[in-house]
């Protein structure tokens, strides 16, 4: 009875399972699942081999995070200059015909880019294992609004300011940003996503809520997006959460820990 007892309480406790299509981790704390051997040389090069597994995951999934986005970005060229060859005509915005047009370019091409850095800066020093889920998660955003863009049947706004065409990020206009992209705003999606994605941190949640609101309010004043983009951006981007959260919840270690 006394052997049987101590084998058991040898065994790791487990807390249960992530499951998720793509992915799965197991909750067992990786102290007590995983103990360095004492002598054999064998054995030490598997601890040293089980050592290394969480960061070839997280290279592995960040990775495949970039090549979602970059399938997608590959796309969007395509599909802007497809839109480009077509004769659509602008549409007319009642929101944007009253407000005044405001040069917030700046605000939009450079602020937004730092603010993406600022974001994943955080998160590095933070907690860099949730990295890969905010990079997949970024990657199903863009590829979902692609979807969109095909079937938006209208021309860019009248009077639009562009962004990305002067200072440093001007090399980036028709590359990875294009005049064409309107439904759905990109600019207040992505921030979106990221305050749904980090609701558990609020100062962080809040900060990419303040963003999204402000680059909503800055693409209309430009005439980048007309008010549809904007506002369907609010109502699209928590379902991309959720199918991002059913497909590869796994990913988050939030979720392992709830």
């Amino acid at each position: 009875m006394q052997a049987a007892a101590s084998s058991t309480a040898a065994k790791p406790r487990r807390r249960g399972r992530i499951t998720g299509p793509f992915y799965k981790i197991p909750r067992v704390a990786f102290a007590e699942s995983v103990t360095p051997p004492q002598c054999p040389a064998q054995a030490s090069l598997d601890y040293n081999r089980v050592m290394r597994r969480p960061t070839l995951r997280w290279l592995g999934w960040t990775g495949f995070g970039l090549f979602l986005l970059a399938a997608a970005y590959a796309l969007l060229a395509l599909l802007c200059r497809y839109r480009d060859g077509l004769p659509l005509v602008p549409g007319h915005d009642p929101f944007c015909a009253v407000l005044p047009l405001k040069d917030w370019t700046g605000f939009l091409s450079g602020g937004f880019l730092l603010f993406l850095a600022a974001f994943y800066a955080y998160w590095l020093l933070r907690e860099p294992a949730r990295v890969p889920y905010l990079v997949v998660a970024t990657g199903v955003l863009m590829l979902v609004r692609d979807l969109f863009l095909l079937l938006t049947p209208v021309a860019a706004l009248p009077g639009m300011l562009p962004l990305y065409k002067g200072g440093a990020a001007s090399a980036l206009h028709g590359t990875l940003f294009y005049d064409q992209e309107l439904f759905f705003s990109g600019h207040a999606g992505v921030p979106f996503l990221y305050c749904l994605l980090s609701r558990k941190h609020k100062p962080v949640a809040l900060a990419c809520l303040a963003v999204s609101i402000l680059n909503g309010a800055g693409v209309l004043l430009t005439r980048n997006h007309y008010s549809l983009d904007v506002l369907g951006a609010f109502f699209i981007v928590p379902t991309i959460a959720l199918i991002t959260r059913r497909l590869f919840g796994g990913l988050d270690p939030e979720a392992a820990r709830a």
